[in-house]
């Protein structure tokens, strides 16, 4: 049986991973830096852990993991995937294993303008213009400005001009300045998995709210699958990432790519997309998954929810 640990479990992603694990013989368990997260009673046990930046983190995450006999680590928040990353080798002694990409794909990724540039190489895939601030010059186009090292939309801003960017309270040198594509209707999000051999995409149209996915539509898109597929067998994926584009005028502008879970992981589930029941068998030495397709058209939408969880 495994023992999994799930961090950040106050977060999208995690319950997420922790509903479809539920449904698991796995045993279960979770901490987050809060002290009563969301997902606190989807598990066995819980506890409070270190922000990923802190010194202790890694070594207090390994006492914890001992304690429990954690035999499966998913780490579900980017800070702490690039920091357990950086340590991947004392979880790998200490015989946990970790759901994870490759630090190479985690390091690229992680990088909005460095994920553009990657992109470019591989040839014959859109994306929109991108920059730094030092390579900005106007054209009268809109352009967004996001931290050049986030996660989700916590720094979106649309500007036309150098003047703009100076007004942010930003530090420019965090920064990358990519071209606006004007098509909130037609954004998609993406979530592909491949065990080395055999690689499973699903497409949805989204709709954002506050920065998540509120609602979905499955789709297929032949050269989206196509683009994504080139990707894949260009960073050699043994895992799961996750690509955000945005169609416009026939292209596919891919403007930024997830190397963790996505926070669609829980629709992708419900419509046999089962990445992390796949990965978690890939890590346990069981390739070749198999993607059965449920439906050919399905639409989802993410609901709020009100629970007690301790009561007296």
């Amino acid at each position: 049986m495994r023992r999994i640990l799930v961090t950040a479990i106050s977060g999208d992603i995690a319950n997420g991973i922790l509903k479809i694990l539920q449904e698991t013989e796995d045993e279960v368990y979770g901490c987050d830096i809060y002290d009563y997260p969301v997902g606190m009673d989807r598990v066995i046990t819980y506890w409070q852990s270190d922000a990923a930046v802190s010194p202790a983190y890694i070594e207090n995450l390994l006492k914890k993991c001992r304690e429990y006999q954690i035999t499966h680590l998913i780490p579900a928040n980017e800070v702490e995937i690039k920091v357990i990353s950086k340590n991947f080798r004392f979880f790998q002694e200490a015989g946990i294993k970790v759901m994870i990409n490759d630090p190479d794909t985690i390091e690229i990724f992680q990088d909005k303008y460095e994920t553009i540039r990657m992109l470019n190489k591989i040839g014959e895939i859109d994306t929109p213009k991108t920059c730094l601030y030092g390579g900005f010059s106007e054209d009268g186009k809109t352009y967004i400005v996001k931290l050049r090292n986030s996660c989700g939309s916590k720094f979106l801003k649309k500007i036309r001009s150098v003047d703009e960017i100076n007004e942010l309270e930003v530090d420019v040198g965090e920064i990358v300045i990519q071209e606006y594509i004007d098509e909130e209707a037609q954004e998609y999000t993406v979530g592909v998995f491949s065990d080395g051999r055999n690689t499973s995409t699903i497409i949805f149209r989204r709709k954002l709210k506050h920065g998540y996915t509120s609602f979905v539509e499955l789709v297929e898109d032949e050269g989206i699958r196509a683009a994504a597929e080139k990707i894949v067998n260009y960073m050699e994926l043994r895992g799961y990432i996750n690509i955000q584009l945005r169609k416009h005028e026939d292209k596919n502008y891919i403007f930024e790519i997830n190397a963790r879970i996505s926070g669609s992981v829980y629709f992708q589930y419900m419509l046999g997309h089962n990445v992390v029941m796949w990965w978690l068998d890939l890590l346990d030495g069981k390739a070749d998954h198999v993607y059965e397709k449920k439906y050919k058209k399905a639409i989802g939408i993410r609901e709020l929810t009100e629970k007690f969880v301790i009561m007296e």
